[in-house]
Order: structure tokens, then C-alpha cells, then sequence
């Protein structure tokens, strides 16, 4: 059964931030006098414009990872980049107190990958997707 997590507190955080980013942009670029606002060349205005993107592009893509367990393994979503994991690749999980967010460990690979959905801040839901996790790994090992 596929079973899909994403965080809750940090979606919340990073669309409430870009709303303020957008708002405090155009309430900045408003709040110029027109003389100073014509002094700015396209160039200009177009390297503003691509910075608050970039800005947006960043918080979104955190606040939108995901990650999707099925029975091939798992989809991770960590920011714009997409992985997939089969469970024969997993060591183990990791989400300990100090961690902010869940690893998963890998048997042929001394480093680990972050799953940034599943945060701390997100407090006992999170743990409990850890342990679901955890469950499924353990019931498809050999």
C-alpha cells in the first residue's frame, strides 16, 4: 500500500513567507518615488525579479518535498530534485531528538540521505511516519 508524507509546519512556513516576500517586494518597489523608480534599468529590474524568484523557487521547494513509500521502495522529494530508493538499498532509518528532520541509511553507502518532509517540527506525526517507514522496511528484509 503506498503511503504519502508531506510536512505540514514547513509547507505552512514557506508559503506564509512567500506571500511576505511577494507583499514586502512590491510594497518596496511602490513605496519608491518615481524618479528613483525610473533610474532603474530593465537589467536591473530583471535581476531583482530573478532574486525574489529564486527566494520563492528555494522555500517552496523545501516546503513541497515529499516523501512516497510503496512497495518497490521509496520516492524522496528533497526540494527540486527526485530520488528513488529501492528497499534493498536501506540500512535503516535515523530520526533521533537532535536530527531536524529523518535520514535513511543506505547498506552499500557509509552517508545517508535527508528526507526533508518528515521534520521535527512536525512533531509526533513525523515520528510516526518514521515508524511506519521503519515497519515496511523491516517486514521486506531477506
Amino acid at each position: 500500500m503506498a503511503r504519502a508524507y508531506y510536512p505540514r509546519v514547513t509547507t505552512l512556513t514557506a508559503i506564509g513567507l512567500s506571500v511576505v516576500l511577494l507583499v514586502a517586494a512590491w510594497v518596496g518597489w511602490q513605496a519608491l518615488p518615481p524618479d528613483i523608480q525610473e533610474m532603474f534599468s530593465g537589467v536591473q529590474l530583471a535581476t531583482l525579479v530573478l532574486f525574489v524568484l529564486v527566494m520563492l523557487g528555494i522555500m517552496l521547494g523545501i516546503g513541497l518535498s515529499h516523501v512516497r513509500a510503496d512497495e518497490a521502495g521509496l520516492l524522496i522529494r528533497n526540494g527540486l530534485r527526485t530520488h528513488r530508493i529501492e528497499w534493498q538499498q536501506i540500512e535503516g532509518f535515523r530520526f533521533t531528538a537532535h536530527d531536524p528532520w529523518a535520514y535513511v541509511l543506505f547498506a552499500d553507502d557509509p552517508g545517508s540521505r535527508p528526507l526533508m518532509a518528515v521534520q521535527r517540527v512536525d512533531g509526533a506525526r513525523a515520528r510516526r511516519f518514521v515508524d511506519e517507514l521503519t515497519a515496511q522496511w523491516a517486514a521486506r528484509r531477506p
